[in-house]
């Protein structure tokens, strides 16, 4: 989902005054990888990108240039593109320009089958060869994570409803069980990055 900004609610002195709004803005995840702050220590464990690098003098302080950004993807992005990347034509997906569903999927990695690596659309590579997205272990054991919780409620909601066709009956406390099931299932899947390949 595309990231559409408010109005700007500075004037603030320093570019970290701003992370809890951009927090809000960003819905809580870092702007690049977008695993949730919950994950990473919350909002003192993150840090204000400058989506234009800092050689950008004028945009340091414009709300518009500012991103709520994990400290790794901070640090992997540091001051690119160069001038001489952006000469090549190499950018950064911006989040707030474009939907990132639209550049990024996960696929299962060939050795385990879990959805833990991303494939990154031609104008994406970049991005993830920037940031490592298919080299930081963090990342791919927070996705072989959510993976295998979903595979775990899918399996018990299964059961539940095996069961409960095996006894013909409709009790409540099955419909509840597998209600919890599908909750759990809504909430690992909106807690994933990207969207997972066909």
């Amino acid at each position: 989902m595309r990231i559409v900004r408010g109005a700007d609610p500075g004037p603030f002195q320093r570019p970290r005054d701003y992370v809890s709004h951009l927090r809000i803005l960003f819905r809580n995840r870092c702007a690049y990888c977008l695993t949730p702050d919950d994950r990473l220590g919350g909002e003192e464990a993150m840090e204000v990108d400058h989506f234009r690098p800092r050689r950008y003098a004028d945009l340091i302080f414009a709300w518009s240039n500012l991103y709520y950004s994990c400290r790794t993807c901070n640090n992997h992005k540091g001051d690119h593109p160069t001038q001489d990347e952006e000469s090549q034509g190499l950018r950064f997906v911006d989040p707030c320009a474009e939907d990132p569903d639209e550049h990024f999927r996960l696929t299962r990695d060939p050795k385990f089958g879990d959805y833990c690596r991303v494939v990154p659309s031609p104008a994406a590579e970049y991005t993830v060869f920037q940031l490592r997205f298919n080299r930081r272990r963090f990342l791919q054991d927070f996705w072989r994570d959510l993976d295998a919780e979903e595979r775990r409620w899918t399996r018990q909601m299964n059961q539940v409803m095996e069961l409960q066709s095996q006894i013909a009956d409709d009790d409540s406390t099955s419909q509840e069980m597998i209600a919890e099931c599908q909750s759990k299932i809504a909430f690992i899947r909106s807690r994933r990055p990207f969207p997972l390949e066909a």
